[in-house]
């Protein structure tokens, strides 16, 4: 089975519009592709179905050559907004969208994610997830996000001052690392 079958298998479901009943999941519009221009479906256009976490499968499905080349663009895209360059991998994409995937699945259900950790593992923790945002980013928008978050952070700390030291352990954060941080990525 060719990829894009596999893709359209497993990711598109029929919306319940009765103009869009067909093969490739009732979409009219991947109907269209698929049958007047020889299967062909521009990313774009099949991004408009696919949820992130169906994104992050749909990465995870491509060649080597593909996965390569999408490590490039993200390294491409650090080095061209930061000071310094840092290599992005396959198998550093493959953990940042998982955990991303998984931090994002908490928030979509209303879970408790400040103190939740991917996989048990104690240093898969929210912070670090903001971590990655940082690899993903340029570096104007992780500048605004990270001190957003670490606004949110110092807001709900001082409504609880008894608990901000838990606060930030269960968020994998240590005292002086929001400061240190947000130093590092000015300077990077």
């Amino acid at each position: 089975m060719a990829l894009i079958d596999k893709v359209f298998k497993r990711i598109l479901e029929l919306d319940g519009n009765p103009r869009n009943r067909g093969d490739y999941g009732g979409k009219a519009y991947i109907r269209h592709c698929m049958e007047d221009h020889n299967g062909q479906v521009p990313l774009w256009v099949l991004a408009n179905d696919l949820s992130f976490g169906q994104t992050v499968w749909f990465f995870q499905v491509q060649s080597p050559a593909v996965r390569l080349a999408v490590a490039e663009s993200f390294t491409g895209l650090y080095a061209d907004t930061h000071d310094g360059p840092r290599r992005i991998t396959i198998k550093r994409l493959d953990s940042i969208f998982n955990r991303l995937v998984f931090y994002r699945n908490l928030c979509a259900h209303d879970e408790r994610c400040y103190c939740a950790r991917y996989d048990g593992r104690a240093n898969e923790n929210v912070y670090q997830a903001i971590g990655d945002l940082g690899y993903l980013l340029d570096k104007d928008d992780y500048l605004e996000l990270f001190g957003r978050f670490s606004a949110l952070v110092a807001r709900a700390t001082s409504a609880m001052p008894s608990r901000r030291q838990a606060t930030l352990s269960a968020m994998g954060v240590r005292e002086r690392e929001l400061a240190d941080r947000a130093e590092i990525i000015l300077r990077s």
